[in-house]
């Protein structure tokens, strides 16, 4: 019986050498998105774009477009914790030469998604579908 190869999945850089920068972008007085992004030789080799809204006078996260396990993908809750959206799946991100290329060409589209679709997000978030 012949062993089972090993799956190889896209992994960043570690921080450091790798620089990671968060900031705030606002879309109105009660809601936000947040930016996380990790950059290495130029390229942007990490993401998460994340909707918060705030509740009771905190921030609660409710929508995500980010990558891990291999792929861009998208996360989306309701207010009651009920998981609407997991990993459903964007874009896959290949081992190799071309998996940073994929992540930096990526993160103005994930970008632009939340920020054209901030209002949906919130009305499925408190609507719970």
């Amino acid at each position: 019986m012949a062993a089972q190869p090993t799956v190889q999945v896209y992994a960043p850089p570690p921080v450091p050498p790798a620089e990671e920068l968060t900031f705030p972008i606002g879309l109105s007085d009660d809601d936000r998105l947040v930016v996380r992004l990790r950059t290495y030789r130029k390229k942007i080799v990490d993401f998460a774009v994340m909707q918060e809204t705030l509740v009771a006078g905190e921030w609660e996260q409710l929508a995500r477009i980010d990558c891990c396990g291999g792929t861009v993908h998208r996360h989306l809750v309701s207010a009651e914790g009920t998981v609407l959206l997991d990993h459903a799946p964007i874009r896959d991100i290949p081992c190799g030469d071309k998996s940073w290329e994929v992540v930096d060409d990526s993160y103005e589209g994930a970008l632009t998604d939340m920020q054209d679709s901030w209002h949906d997000n919130l009305r499925r978030w408190r609507r719970g579908r």
